[in-house]
């Protein structure tokens, strides 16, 4: 799904940071938007404006963007979780994840304790875990507990692959380089160093679970409309091909393609006036953008209509 795009200034205005910072940590940390328009202009999406407002909210609890600006979201969540910030912690813990647990010690652990975990639908397999880290399955669960005594580069390039497919994951181990274990943190992967803890296993499931619980405003919004968000439709007709298609009305005895036109026409003007639209907040922005994906999905069933009939 193609994530409704907002501008600069209405990116300043919902994360609460000025256009002049925001083109400043574009050119020193790369946090720029996703897209940029055919023009050149800045389109900042969804993804984009909660990632920058995470940022904004650890850097009002006294951290440095420089300490912060390359991690990932969730490694973010993670953060903001650790600070004690009531919003992060009240996150509702709804998710019942599809667990793989991998070595010997750990899965004899779990086994132990399942009934520790009811959010967790456990498999667990006591085999050697670097036999795992290739095995193309563990991309399709969502939450991966592995423990690696001794870790090393070579396991780096599979662990982010991992990480990359949104699987959650929370590492044991004794023996890792440190700059190895700060590339995995920097992805949101939990490290747990040291034999097995219950008190840091607890832990470490409950942050997961309340960052799988995690759901943007925007996807809030979208659920009180009662339809899901659209992809972006391009326009298929242009005011040359709209013209056209009126003037066929007389041939066709039908006053389908005047009627049809003029709201394609109401439709992509109403599309453009939603973009422009200004925001206080988030949730304000979040129901604009909401309107226009709904707006741009109107439009494009209604250029559909007129397809067919044209077609006839």
């Amino acid at each position: 799904m193609e994530q409704a795009k907002v501008s600069i200034g209405v990116a300043a205005r919902m994360t609460g940071v000025n256009a002049n910072t925001l083109r400043m940590w574009e050119r020193r940390y790369q946090l720029g938007p996703s897209k940029r328009s055919a023009g050149g202009q800045r389109e900042y999406t969804t993804t984009d404006i909660d990632h920058l407002r995470l940022i904004k909210r650890l850097m009002d609890k006294g951290l440095r963007i420089g300490d912060v600006a390359r991690l990932s979201i969730d490694a973010l969540w993670s953060l903001l979780l650790d600070s004690g910030d009531n919003q992060a912690a009240d996150l509702k813990i709804k998710a019942v994840l599809n667990t793989q647990v991998v070595g010997i010690a750990i899965s004899k652990y779990f086994k132990e304790h399942i009934k520790r975990y009811p959010q967790l639908a456990v498999e667990c397999s006591e085999l050697d875990a670097e036999r795992w880290l290739s095995d193309p399955q563990l991309e399709q669960k969502e939450l991966l507990i592995i423990q690696q005594n001794s870790l090393h580069r070579k396991h780096l390039e599979s662990l982010l692959k991992i990480s990359k497919r949104k699987v959650h994951m929370i590492i044991l181990y004794f023996y890792a380089q440190k700059d190895l274990v700060a590339v995995l943190e920097q992805q949101g992967i939990i490290m747990m160093q040291g034999n097995i803890d219950p008190a840091r296993i607890d832990d470490s499931v409950n942050k997961v679970l309340r960052l799988a619980s995690h759901v943007s405003e925007l996807d809030q919004i979208s659920e009180a409309f009662d339809i899901s968000l659209s992809k972006i439709q391009p326009r298929q007709f242009d005011e040359e091909a709209l013209v056209e298609a009126e003037a066929l009305s007389n041939k066709l005895n039908c006053e389908c393609p005047p009627h049809l036109t003029d709201l394609i026409r109401r439709l992509n003007a109403f599309e453009d006036y939603s973009q422009t639209c200004g925001a206080e907040n988030w949730k304000q922005a979040a129901v604009h953008a909401c309107i226009y994906s709904y707006t741009n999905q109107a439009r494009y069933l209604i250029e559909k209509a007129l397809r067919t009939v044209l077609d006839e």
